[in-house]
């Protein structure tokens, strides 16, 4: 996956933020329509780059994570300190229409420091560098301060 300026958080202010009502909604369904699911949380941290749900389903506690700057999902495992065990969701996609849901083998995908493969700011790889991001999970959703 290519990473595009501003996917960080940084460089960002070409990019459009995304809507927390309408991730609202798509988590609202996503839990009245499957069985044994429940909203537990919503969290929206304006200087994270990341709005976040936890909901559970069936016996497994999951984050919900929308990108704050482009159309991304990310699915990963309820972690209170904000490290993300990504995971593939793919029965989860459905709901999330207009999106992208990312798999946990893309999130994990190591982070090619090749400048050229990705469109990413200096601003981006110095952060990138000074916050030891491996993965491009890493940089998508990350709470860089």
């Amino acid at each position: 996956m290519r990473l595009t300026k501003g996917i960080s958080g940084f460089d960002a202010g070409h990019l459009i933020e995304q809507d927390m009502r309408s991730f609202q909604s798509m988590v609202y369904h996503l839990v009245t329509s499957e069985q044994r699911a429940k909203a537990i949380q919503f969290i929206d941290q304006p200087h994270f780059v990341y709005m976040q749900a936890v909901i559970q389903l069936e016996d497994e506690r999951l984050t919900i994570l929308h990108h704050r700057l482009m159309p991304y999902i990310a699915f990963a495992k309820f972690d209170e300190e904000l490290s993300f065990q990504f995971l593939t969701k793919a029965p989860l996609h459905k709901y999330f229409p207009m999106r992208k849901c990312l798999t946990a083998d893309t999130l994990n995908t190591l982070l090619t420091q090749e400048k050229e493969l990705h469109s990413l700011s200096d601003v981006e790889w110095k952060y990138i560098s000074r916050f030891d991001s491996k993965t491009i999970g890493d940089v998508m959703f990350n709470y860089w301060d």
